[in-house]
C-alpha cells in the first residue's frame, strides 16, 4: 500500500498564490508603465505640433514671416483676403534632367506664369546647405522669377520656419479665408491644383 503524505501543500500553495499576486502585481505595473509612456509620447507630439505651421488640408495656418534670398521681409499676413501658393522643395529637385517626365523649376516657373496675377506665390527652400556659396549657386541655376525663402540648415545656422510637410515638392495653396484648399507632394504634374487654380481665376474675371 502506497501512503502520500500531504504535509507539504499548504507551503506549496502559499507559495503559488504569492506567485500570481507578483504576477499580477508585474503586469498591472507593466501596464501603467505604457499608459504613461504613451501619455507621453502624446504630449510631446502635441507639443512639438504645436510649434509648426499646418499646411494640411483644411489647416488654417497661424501667419509666419521671414526673409527672402534677396533680403526682403516676407509676412503671409499680407495676404490675408487674398490667395497664397506656396512651394516647399529641396535642392535636390533643381537639378535639370533632360530624360527625367518631370522637371520642378519648369513646373513651379509655369505655374507661377499662369497664375501670377490670381494668387501669390513664395518658394521655400529646405534641407542642408554647407556655405552661403552653394546656396548662392543654388539660385542661381534655377532662375526663379518670384520670391524664395531660404529655410535651409547649416553649421552655423538654423531654418527659419518649421512646418508639419516633410515630403519635397510640396504644393500648398491658401485661400482667401486662410484656409488651405490644397496639400500636395510628389514630383509630377498636380492636375487637382490647377484645376483650383483655374477657379481662383475664372471667379477673378
Amino acid at each position: 500500500m502506497i501512503f502520500v503524505s500531504f504535509q507539504y501543500q499548504p507551503t506549496i500553495m502559499k507559495k503559488l498564490l504569492l506567485f500570481l499576486c507578483v504576477a499580477l502585481l508585474s503586469a498591472c505595473q507593466s501596464k501603467k508603465e505604457e499608459s504613461t509612456n504613451a501619455e507621453g509620447l502624446k504630449k510631446m507630439r502635441e507639443e512639438w505640433l504645436k510649434n509648426r505651421l499646418d499646411f494640411f488640408q483644411a489647416a488654417k495656418p497661424q501667419y509666419f514671416s521671414a526673409k527672402t534670398i534677396n533680403g526682403q521681409p516676407f509676412n503671409s499676413k499680407d495676404y490675408q483676403g487674398k490667395n497664397l501658393l506656396i512651394f516647399i522643395y529641396s535642392k535636390t529637385f533643381l537639378k535639370k534632367d533632360p530624360n527625367a517626365s518631370y522637371n520642378m523649376v519648369d513646373d513651379f516657373n509655369g505655374i507661377y506664369t499662369h497664375y501670377k496675377d490670381n494668387v501669390g506665390v513664395i518658394g521655400i527652400l529646405e534641407g542642408l546647405v554647407e556655405t552661403d556659396k552653394e546656396l548662392q549657386q543654388i539660385f542661381h541655376d534655377a532662375s526663379f522669377p518670384f520670391e524664395q525663402i531660404d529655410n535651409t540648415q547649416s553649421p552655423s545656422k538654423q531654418e527659419q520656419l518649421k512646418y508639419n510637410i516633410y515630403c519635397t515638392p510640396a504644393k500648398i495653396l491658401i485661400d482667401s479665408n486662410g484656409k488651405v484648399i490644397h496639400s500636395s507632394c510628389g514630383g509630377a504634374t498636380d492636375e487637382e491644383l490647377i484645376r483650383k487654380l483655374d477657379s481662383i481665376k475664372g471667379a477673378q474675371k
